[in-house]
């Protein structure tokens, strides 16, 4: 009996809503129909949370994004980004022709990317250098890995000065352009081209298995070394190794010809990339203010709200009444104005400050239960961002079952959550309807001001009983 209450306190609170809001005669008459042990009493009361800027020493960062470069934001500090990535082998491996005279002509790092995947000033000159990998890589995906420690850095591979928009390109366009993807080439020694042929020749070769061709070639570390001011993301199956090379063959006169070719390895989720950003001069970000806290992506820069979970224990007497409604929104200020400021993280994930290690580890998303993903129109919609811009609002909806959880198993204590960056990509299931399939750190640069002034720190919290239990 007490089980059926309860379910029918759960259908009957927006009725309750609308009786308490009409007029005394009109009550008195919808409550006659009922029962006395099943009229349903409701409650709300106001509660204020805190929040402050926090700093998370690491990241997990297992990702197949690539950020790389360096830039500098008059409120978020100076950001560089580089990364270190292996390359798959397929099992034992052969060039698919062979070489003329067996030689290698040259081999070069390729990194690819989208025309709107940069950030800052994209005609700032810019050098990118490549190191090779000389120890054996761990599976760390945390940003404050040292990068540098896995290699030479005396002795760069290769380096390459280049801008992300590439003028030399658009200048020899046709009107209308065509489809162009923007790329940096950076050409290493054919040495080692060479050095990859030689291998495949031998009877039992590093290119047997993915293993073996780890600790053959460890990999590649791509960093920048002249210039600030751009940045730029990328897929990491858009970085790859090829090596070029010409065959002899017979053309269309049966006549001996050599053509060029290439071989190519690429980055996949198969191998290990790791990714590493530096936020200096952001120590203000941190200074107690009483207007707004701080939210930076990518790396390290967070909002911690404190819920008075022991007030709420108190005042709503959880052990008879039942929450029925808790909705948290946070409200940001507007983005900065000077040039290339950043603009809002695409999604933010509210989180017990606990559970954030499990959380990205083990690969979870979202379950409105115990983490919640803020959404703009609707939690199941394609949108490429859970913000509303014209608001200025990120909203979690109603997140009563995350307070429940944390007072049953705690009542001692104040809830702490903590409010993070992040990036989400989604399944569709039926038409206009989708489903969240990965949630993953945000490495694309941002930042936002949430408002804690005193009016939008303040929650309801909706809560019911049977009056005659």
């Amino acid at each position: 009996m007490k089980m059926t209450k309860k379910l029918v306190a759960l259908c009957c609170v927006s009725t309750s809503l609308l009786l308490c809001s009409c007029n005394d005669n009109l009550t008195k008459v919808g409550i006659s129909v009922l029962l006395p042990e099943d009229i349903i009493s409701v409650r709300t009361d106001t509660v204020t949370i805190t929040a402050q800027t926090v700093r998370l020493d690491s990241v997990y960062a297992k990702t197949t994004q690539c950020l790389f470069g360096e830039m500098y934001d008059p409120l978020y500090g100076n950001l560089k980004a580089d990364f270190i990535c292996q390359f798959y082998c397929q099992e034992n491996f052969k060039f698919a022709q062979t070489p003329y005279e067996g030689k290698i002509d040259s081999m070069e790092v390729v990194i690819m990317y989208a025309g709107s995947s940069w950030f800052g000033d994209s005609i700032i000159p810019m050098q990118a250098s490549v190191y090779e990998v000389n120890k054996p890589l761990k599976r760390n995906f945390y940003t404050n890995d040292h990068l540098g420690n896995y290699c030479n850095m005396s002795q760069p591979l290769g380096q390459k000065t280049y801008t992300a928009y590439d003028l030399s390109i658009y200048d020899t366009l046709p009107p209308g352009g065509i489809y162009y993807t923007h790329n940096i080439r950076i050409k290493i020694p054919q040495e080692l081209g060479q050095k990859f042929y030689d291998e495949t020749m031998k009877e039992e070769s590093a290119f047997s298995s993915q293993e073996s061709f780890n600790q053959f070639f460890p990999g590649v570390y791509v960093t920048t070394t002249f210039g600030s001011g751009n940045l730029i993301l990328t897929e990491g199956e858009n970085v790859f190794l090829r090596i070029f090379y010409n065959y002899m063959s017979k053309d269309s006169l049966d006549r001996d010809t050599l053509i060029r070719t290439a071989e190519i390895f690429t980055n996949s989720k198969e191998v290990i990339q790791i990714s590493r950003f530096e936020n200096d001069d952001i120590a203000d970000l941190f200074v107690p203010n009483n207007t707004h806290t701080y939210i930076k992506s990518p790396a390290g820069v967070c909002t911690k709200l404190t819920v008075p979970a022991t007030e709420i224990e108190k005042i709503t007497d959880v052990k008879n009444r039942y929450i029925n409604d808790f909705t948290l929104s946070l409200h940001y200020l507007p983005i900065d104005e000077w040039d290339f400021a950043y603009t809002p993280p695409p999604y933010l994930l509210l989180i017990h400050e606990d559970s954030v290690k499990s959380f990205f580890e083990n690969g979870k998303i979202e379950d409105n239960e115990s983490c919640f993903l803020s959404y703009n129109l609707s939690r199941y919609t394609s949108s490429s961002y859970g913000y509303n811009p014209l608001r200025r609002l990120y909203n979690f909806g109603n997140i009563s079952a995350l307070l429940k959880s944390h007072i049953e198993k705690s009542p001692e204590k104040d809830l702490n959550l903590l409010v993070i960056p992040v990036i989400r990509t989604y399944t569709q299931i039926q038409t206009n309807y989708y489903l969240t399939s990965e949630i993953m750190n945000s490495l694309i640069p941002g930042g936002v001001k949430i408002r804690t002034d005193q009016d939008f720190m303040k929650l309801a919290v909706i809560s019911s009983e049977f009056e005659n239990k």
